[in-house]
């Protein structure tokens, strides 16, 4: 079998000296057939670059990396120093996974960091004026980026760092360089909390997410499998709450447990049955979190979550102190308005100031389903294709008023959507008339077979209600919705969890501005 036809391009001391079709089987071979040309004895090769699709340029190769038919090289010597080239070809093991680039005449050791100076603002700068001025420009116009110029700004920066560091750049480059674009595009500067320091959305070292995260695991699904580095990595377990030893046998938690089952949710009752959850809380949330019961048999244990309602908001206000009312504060008199403002100025939505906070309320929870839709999160475990119209209804569906809750534990949790049936496990809200004509509102679980009417409260209430109930329970969020839930995490002060984060990080900038 002949060896693949390569074209070559040979550089001395960062002049083009020829440009030639080879056919080799490896880069040692590259390097070796090319060296005579430079004219020079003993040439240290100091750098070799393969022209990667993606990103449509030249980036460093790998030293194991192989070669293919019609692949483009480029090969770089120097008339002085040691061949670092070589050595790095001779290595075994660890070091073997070293890139050709070297700075300052130095090989770069297996798993060492890029320098800062590589990715500091002056740098980066001067990148983006060579490869594409065009968002620096439009940057000194506007005084901000559009999201099409952001995704663009993103791409090209990623080609910066692949060409620096290869297709697997470790934690502290991608944040050095999510530092390096917030202090070039301050208007891009996004500080959430405290803690934070603004640049979190591009790279977040914590969560390891961000849009440069995202824009790297899209380049490297394409990845050839001889590009690619496994990693193993640790399943995310649901963190335990850290409570007191538990004794399982204790007398007095079963009589609790007894007593809360047995007593009618009556005014005499009440002041008991709120003693009864108080003693037994920690039993409970030990319970919850340790054996991941589901909905269904919590309430077998304690079914005045179900008459009883307000008990979900005094259970979430025991795990979250300070946070339980963080959502009713927040959702009807700021994030709806802004809501609907950013959708009317983004022509997705009319805005309309005289209509009743139910009508509001629900047409800012469609758009927020809307901002943040399912289709991003396609690839996770259990996915079937869903519309934004069908995901709606895995937090909020609609039934005509005067329907019998016992009819609504009989449907089974089916959502139709326009291509598909698709059955929901998780509990979701049903509203009996449409939102703003006095609906009632039910929390219903079809498969668990529980359903917890929510009496005279608004939509904000039952959302709120909702959200909490999946804490206490330690119930996982609908897939469709993860990003929608991840939204009220942060409206309630709690760490952003699943995907999507940059989005979502990117919506509540939106929302500050207006």
């Amino acid at each position: 079998m002949d060896p693949p036809k390569l074209l070559v391009t040979v550089f001395m001391d960062e002049k083009e000296i020829s440009k030639k079709v080879l056919r080799l089987r490896s880069l040692q071979e590259v390097v070796d057939a090319c060296a005579p040309t430079t004219g020079t004895d003993s040439p240290d090769c100091y750098r070799v670059m393969k022209f990667d699709t993606d990103f449509n340029e030249f980036i460093d190769t790998d030293s194991t990396d192989s070669v293919e038919d019609k692949d483009k090289l480029q090969v770089f010597f120097r008339s002085s120093g040691t061949s670092v080239l070589a050595e790095q070809l001779n290595t075994s093991g660890a070091a073997a996974e070293n890139v050709f680039a070297v700075t300052q005449n130095v090989a770069v050791p297996s798993g060492q960091q890029i320098s800062a100076c590589e990715l500091d603002c002056e740098a980066v700068k001067n990148f983006l004026q060579t490869k594409d001025p065009r968002i620096l420009a439009f940057y000194e116009e506007h005084g901000t980026l559009t999201e099409k110029w952001r995704r663009v700004l993103v791409t090209t920066t990623i080609s910066y760092l692949v060409e620096k560091k290869g297709f697997y750049p470790n934690s502290a480059d991608k944040q050095l360089l999510a530092r390096a674009i917030v202090t070039l595009f301050p208007a891009l500067q996004i500080k959430m909390e405290e803690e934070n320091e603004g640049y979190e959305h591009f790279y977040d070292p914590v969560s390891h997410s961000g849009f440069l995260e995202d824009k790297l695991r899209n380049i490297r699904r394409s990845l050839r499998d001889d590009q690619r580095r496994y990693r193993r990595r640790g399943g995310s377990s649901e963190v335990l709450v850290r409570l007191e030893e538990v004794v399982e046998s204790d007398e007095s938690v079963k009589e609790w447990i007894t007593v809360i089952k047995r007593m009618k949710p009556t005014p005499e009752n009440r002041s008991s049955i709120k003693m009864g959850m108080d003693k037994t809380y920690t039993h409970r949330r030990y319970w919850i979190s340790s054996q991941s019961p589901t909905l269904a048999e919590i309430v077998e244990h304690y079914p005045r979550f179900i008459d009883m309602p307000y008990l979900i908001d005094s259970e979430f206000a025991r795990m979250f102190p300070d946070k339980a009312d963080a959502f009713l504060r927040k959702w009807e008199p700021t994030i709806v308005p802004k809501l609907l403002k950013l959708a009317c100025l983004e022509k997705k939505e009319d805005y309309t100031e005289d209509e009743s906070a139910e009508s509001s309320s629900f047409r800012a929870l469609r758009m927020l389903v809307q901002y943040l839709p399912p289709t991003a999160s396609g690839r996770s475990k259990g996915w079937t294709k869903c519309s934004v119209k069908a995901a709606m209804a895995y937090m909020l569906e609609i039934k005509p008023m005067g329907t019998s809750i016992t009819s609504l534990l009989q449907t089974s949790g089916t959502v139709c959507d326009s291509s598909n049936q698709q059955t929901t496990n998780q509990p979701r809200l049903v509203s009996l008339g449409y939102p703003n004509t006095g609906a009632q509102y039910v929390i219903v679980a079809s498969n668990d077979a529980v359903a917890i009417p929510l009496q005279d409260e608004s939509l904000a209430c039952c959302l709120d209600k909702l959200f909490k109930l999946y804490w206490i329970c330690n119930l996982a969020y609908p897939i469709q919705l993860a990003s929608v839930f991840g939204f009220m995490e942060h409206v309630y002060g709690l760490q952003i969890s699943g995907g999507k984060r940059a989005k979502i990080v990117e919506l509540v900038a939106k929302l500050q501005v207006l």
